[in-house]
C-alpha cells in the first residue's frame, strides 16, 4: 500500500517558511598595505639618485619620480599626488619653503619629509609653519632617512632630538626683522626676489619669466618697498635669511 505524500508533510506553524543553513561566504585573504608613493626633489643629481634608490629598496615605499628644482616639484606634486614628498630646502629658482607655500593644502594627504643640510632656527621656524611631517639632516647617517621613511609610511612623524632642540630654540628666540614679511609678497614677487639675489638683471628676469622689462622693474620696486630695503644688498640679505637662496652657491 502506497504511503500518502500528504501524511509525510512536516507540520509547522501557519505562515512560517522552512529554514535552511546559509552557505558561508568565502573570506578574501588579507592583502598587504599598498606601498606609499614617494616623490623625491633634490638638486644634487648624485644625492637625488641615492635617495630614490633607498626609497625603491624600502619595503613600504615606491619611487614615482624625481626632480631637481622647485617649479618641477610643484608641477609633479599636483600631477602625481604622492603619499610622501622628500624635499630639499635650497634649490635653484623656487626653494623648498616656497614650494610648500605654493602647494598649500592642494595635496592634503601628502606627507612632507625635508632632507636638507640647512637647520638654522629661522629656516626651522618657517618649515614648521609650513606643516612638515619630518626632517632628516643630510649630514647625518643614511639610517635616519630609512627610519624617517618608515615612520611617515606608517602615518607618523619623524623629528630626531637634534632637530627638536633646534625647534625649541627657534620658538624661544625672537623672529628676525622682516621675517614675517615674506607672506606679504606674491608668488611672482618671491620668484623675482630670488632671481635678483642670484644676480640676474631686470632684462634677464623678464626673459626668464616671459614678462616685459617694465613689469619686472615694477615687481622689483614693489617687493623692495614691501620689505623696506633700499638696495639689492638688503634684498639679498632678506632672501638668504628666508632660506630661499644658498649664499655658498652665489
Amino acid at each position: 500500500m502506497k504511503t500518502s505524500l500528504r501524511k509525510l508533510r512536516v507540520s509547522r506553524p501557519t505562515g512560517e517558511r522552512p529554514t535552511f543553513p546559509l552557505a558561508k561566504k568565502p573570506v578574501a585573504p588579507a592583502t598587504p598595505d599598498a606601498k606609499k608613493r614617494v616623490l623625491v626633489i633634490e638638486d644634487q643629481s648624485a644625492v637625488c639618485d641615492l635617495v630614490a634608490e633607498m626609497v625603491q629598496a624600502h619595503p613600504r615605499c615606491v619611487s614615482v619620480g624625481t626632480a631637481s628644482d622647485g617649479q618641477s616639484a610643484i608641477e609633479m606634486a599636483l600631477r602625481l599626488r604622492p603619499d610622501i614628498l622628500v624635499l630639499d630646502v635650497i634649490m635653484p629658482g623656487v626653494g623648498g619653503i616656497e614650494v610648500l607655500r605654493r602647494l598649500g593644502g592642494s595635496v592634503p594627504a601628502m606627507k612632507v619629509l625635508i632632507f636638507s643640510g640647512k637647520q638654522e632656527p629661522h629656516i626651522v621656524r618657517a618649515l614648521m609653519q609650513a606643516g612638515i611631517h619630518g626632517f632628516v639632516n643630510k649630514h647625518g647617517p643614511l639610517s635616519e632617512l630609512r627610519k624617517a621613511l618608515e615612520a611617515l609610511a606608517l602615518g607618523n612623524t619623524w623629528f630626531n632630538e637634534d632637530f627638536s632642540r633646534t625647534v625649541r630654540q627657534a620658538l624661544a628666540s625672537p623672529a628676525h626683522l622682516g621675517e614675517g614679511m615674506i607672506d606679504q609678497l606674491t608668488p611672482r614677487e618671491r620668484e623675482i626676489a630670488v632671481l635678483i639675489a642670484q644676480s640676474h638683471s631686470s632684462k634677464e628676469v623678464a626673459g626668464r619669466l616671459n614678462i616685459s622689462i617694465k613689469t619686472a622693474e615694477n615687481h622689483r620696486a614693489n617687493l623692495m618697498r614691501k620689505l623696506g630695503v633700499r638696495d639689492v644688498a638688503g634684498l639679498v640679505r632678506f632672501v638668504v635669511r628666508q632660506g630661499l637662496v644658498d649664499p655658498a652657491a652665489e
